[in-house]
């Protein structure tokens, strides 16, 4: 276990900007509209928009979403939608060492010296502490600090089995970079 973070949030933007991908639940758009002192309604028209069933933020011309802020970062940073709270801990970095080493390339924030495994277990504390986490089968009865499952709006990159522990696919080891 090491003391050092495997990730630390710089806010560079980089995560704000594409097209589409960040869909909203229900406890996302509520989380929003009292942080922003928006209705329902006012929200919706403002920042969001129907895609495919589904409720996701809009993006602007440059590709950011509405609330990046330039030299600032999130402008809703507080109340983010989980996606953009589980970030960099997305169920592809968890069990793919080179997708985690991908990463790195692209976020500043990711602690490339933090071994894959220690990375995989401060994720997982990270999700489970802020209910993030949710599970590809039913609740148990009877058993608490279950994680929530999934449904229709949960973004792939945050299901995880139903223990909370990443899928058991053999993970696959990174390059000289950053083996465990």
């Amino acid at each position: 276990m090491s003391d050092d973070l495997a990730f630390s949030c710089r806010r560079c933007g980089h995560c704000c900007q594409g097209e589409g991908g960040i869909m909203l639940a229900p406890e996302d758009i509520e989380r929003l509209c009292l942080h922003l002192g928006l209705s329902r309604e006012d929200f919706l028209a403002e920042a969001a928009m129907a895609a495919g069933g589904k409720i996701r933020l809009k993006s602007r011309p440059d590709g950011y979403c509405v609330y990046f802020v330039a030299g600032h970062g999130c402008g809703v940073h507080e109340a983010r939608p989980d996606i953009c709270r589980a970030w960099p801990f997305f169920r592809g970095n968890l069990i793919d060492a080179i997708s985690w080493e991908m990463a790195q390339d692209f976020c500043p924030g990711i602690n490339g010296s933090v071994p894959h495994a220690e990375f995989v277990r401060q994720g997982l504390d990270y999700l489970r502490a802020r209910g993030i986490c949710r599970t590809s089968g039913p609740l148990v009865p009877g058993r608490e600090g279950q994680d929530k499952v999934r449904d229709a709006n949960t973004p792939e990159a945050l299901v995880m089995e139903r223990t909370g522990e990443p899928p058991a696919t053999p993970m696959l080891h990174g390059t000289s970079r950053h083996e465990d």
